[in-house]
């Protein structure tokens, strides 16, 4: 069995995606102002994390962030999955593939702050409800990880 185009399909069979994003430019558009923002919040707290009040103002901010990083993950694999064969459709993916591993790389550094905050910093974050998967995961990582493993050394 053929797998049908996007084309072929009735549009009300079809994907709705003008309500993350009207247009490819739209999209593009979007991977800008989110590179923009991690680069923003990346000058702002990198080096720069140390206490409670910057950790809970940090996470505010990448909560933005990684909702951003989600419309546009969801939105660069969906028309490829219904066409495999269209070109605009595989750019459009690459882009987002692009977009996804460069902004988990520039964001790096709060997960390593994360995991070198004193454990108070720590005690009082996991207090706060939307936070506490988080920072269980942050003290499960704090033993081994490197960095700390060589200073404590």
């Amino acid at each position: 069995m053929e797998q049908k185009h996007r084309s072929e399909f009735p549009e009300k069979e079809l994907w709705d995606l003008t309500a993350l994003y009207q247009d490819r430019e739209d999209f593009l558009r979007a991977i800008e102002k989110a590179r923009e923002d991690i680069n923003q919040f990346s000058r702002d707290y990198k080096g720069n994390l140390h206490t409670f009040e910057n950790f809970e103002k940090a996470f505010a901010e990448l909560e933005q962030i990684y909702i951003q990083m989600s419309h546009i993950g969801n939105y660069s694999f969906m028309p490829q999955t219904t066409d495999y064969g269209n070109e605009d459709f595989a750019n459009i993916a690459q882009a987002g593939m692009e977009f996804q591993t460069d902004a988990s790389v520039a964001l790096t550094f709060f997960d390593d702050a994360l995991v070198e905050a004193d454990e108070e910093v720590l005690d009082r974050l996991g207090e706060l409800p939307h936070l506490t998967a988080a920072i269980r995961q942050a003290k499960i990582k704090k033993p081994t990880t490197l960095g700390l493993m060589w200073r404590r050394s």
